[in-house]
């Protein structure tokens, strides 16, 4: 077997662990830690929101590692930043804790287990099969939505919240460090060229100009899929964080709000392996169209229906949206920049997603705050995501910039 698909299996293993834990699971951590410190629903988001303000921030140096550093040096220390990110949240004793430990830890488990470095592993072992590997590997997303939530809800029922962490946090360094230990940096390292081809013993790769952020600043693309993803991002960001307190202001319980978020993340099984498949046959800008305008379709299933049905659909139609995401995104960035400076580009982009997607949470929260509902806040994701559908086709796949 190719090796290549061994490191999909890895990087679909550590997305569903950093995803699932963290992303997905952020609203069941932040209710039981919202009652004990008495905080309100603003409060509760401010440790995405630092988490994320943290990882723009470093992850334009994290890129520049990734391009010229060990990938698994990299994943070992975003596994344990995971790890001791929850031990260290059963260890808060006010609320201004919490953000810091998402800031500095979870940050890393997001960051360094996430798209920057699991897409950049891929982008160098495949190239004809590419949207296929990453759609196999984004799959490990949703599985984790599907996974962790119930399963840390079961935690913290069963036990109290801060033993509940601690078990959390050791289980996912027992998984997560065995599974980085099999990554290989390069297929070059194994005498192979990208899909498997033996490369030959004389043969020398080519090596690319770094890309500096001044000169993605001018690219024109650039800056159109930092834009349309910023949207994205902003409006998931704000609706996973948010979707346990709304589910219950709605009348569902706190499990049935878990299992919403599990509906989400098997509706984006089916997403990342539908647009996974055909991301190498179609106009890649069609697919982050298609995934934005069922997000909408979401936001106004949530702003206008009622009862656990209707806002299982909903989830389902985000969780679809999810699943073309991520590889198209991926593949988009593959396709218009190169495999030898993916990392830069990916890391180097985060700066310019990083403002709105650390509005979306806080957004949605103070939204709810101010009107007792979250209806406001959907509508205005719903709108912000007409204005990325028309600015989407803007893109010029013809303009190329590897170097």
């Amino acid at each position: 077997m190719f090796y290549g698909w061994i490191l999909a299996g890895v990087a679909f293993l550590l997305l569903m662990l950093s995803n699932g834990a963290i992303m997905y699971s952020y609203s069941v951590v932040a209710v039981p830690i919202g009652l004990e410190f008495e905080a309100s629903r603003t409060a509760m988001m401010l440790g995405i929101t630092v988490m994320t303000l943290c990882g723009g921030i470093v992850s334009p140096w994290f890129g520049s590692l990734v391009d010229r550093w060990s990938l698994k040096g990299m994943m070992l220390l975003g596994a344990l930043g995971m790890s001791l990110g929850y031990v260290a949240l059963s260890l808060t004793t006010a609320t201004w804790q919490v953000p810091l430990v998402y800031g500095a830890l979870m940050m890393l488990g997001t960051n360094l287990l996430g798209p920057l470095t699991t897409s950049t592993l891929l982008a160098r072992w495949f190239t004809k099969k590419r949207g296929m590997a990453l759609g196999i590997a984004a799959v490990g997303t949703s599985v984790g939505g599907f996974v962790f939530p119930p399963l840390i809800q079961g935690l913290i029922d069963q036990h109290e919240w801060r033993t509940a962490l601690r078990y959390l946090g050791a289980g996912l360094f027992l998984v997560s460090v065995p599974a980085v230990l099999l990554v290989v940096n390069s297929p070059q390292l194994r005498g192979l060229h990208a899909d498997g081809a033996p490369m030959d013993p004389d043969f020398v790769p080519p090596v690319a100009a770094p890309v500096s952020f001044g000169l993605l600043l001018k690219n024109r693309n650039f800056i159109l899929i930092a834009i349309v993803m910023s949207l994205l991002f902003a409006t998931y960001t704000g609706v996973m964080s948010n979707m346990v307190p709304f589910a219950m202001g709605r009348g569902l319980t706190a499990d049935e709000g878990a299992l919403l978020i599990s509906a989400l993340a098997v509706a984006g099984i089916v997403g990342k392996l539908v647009f996974g498949a055909v991301a190498d046959k179609m106009d890649l800008r069609w697919g982050l169209g298609a995934s934005m305008a069922l997000v909408i379709a979401s936001m106004l299933v949530f702003a206008y229906f009622q009862g656990l049905t209707a806002l299982t659909v909903g989830s389902a139609l985000i969780g679809l949206a999810a699943g073309g995401m991520l590889p198209v995104w991926g593949a988009l960035l593959a396709v218009l920049f190169g495999a030898a400076n993916y990392g830069r580009v990916m890391g180097m982009m985060n700066p310019l997603i990083m403002p709105l997607t650390l509005a979306g949470a806080p957004l949605a929260g103070f939204i709810f705050d101010q009107t007792g509902a979250y209806t406001g806040a959907f509508l205005t994701f719903a709108g912000a995501l007409c204005l990325g559908i028309a600015l989407l086709f803007l893109i010029n796949m013809s303009d190329r910039a590897e170097a």
